[in-house]
């Protein structure tokens, strides 16, 4: 699905950059969020098709914007963290998927691209 709009939701603006020019070569447009708050306000105003959230936010946790997020719609999520505790894997199962920090351009594109393929099926 090449032009999904994908929000990108961490504190660090250096994730954030790497994030956005590795989705944005690949064809998708990105928009980029320094908190949870912003997340949900980006999600909020633009027609995301995948959100990629960090857990350990200011203002409001990865948690609390996903659950806010998903409150408008059903979309993948990404959890992309450092963060390290079992319940992730499932809880990236449920929704999307979990990637541990640092993820490397081809697992996270690989990652992004089988989220919207499913999407893409199961809207068939």
């Amino acid at each position: 699905m090449q032009h999904a709009k994908i929000l990108v939701a961490d504190d660090s603006g250096t994730i954030r950059l790497c994030l956005k020019r590795a989705l944005q070569s690949a064809g998708y447009e990105v928009f980029l969020a320094c908190d949870g708050l912003e997340a949900v306000r980006v999600a909020r105003e633009v027609d995301i098709d995948l959100a990629i959230l960090d857990i350990q936010m200011p203002e409001m946790d990865g948690y609390t914007a996903c659950e806010q997020i998903l409150r408008d719609g059903v979309l993948p999520i990404i959890f992309l963290t450092r963060d390290v505790a079992p319940h992730l894997s499932t809880l990236g199962d449920q929704l999307g998927a979990y990637l541990p920090k640092p993820a490397d351009d081809k697992t996270l594109l690989k990652t992004v691209r089988n989220l919207l393929q499913r999407v893409v099926t199961q809207a068939c």
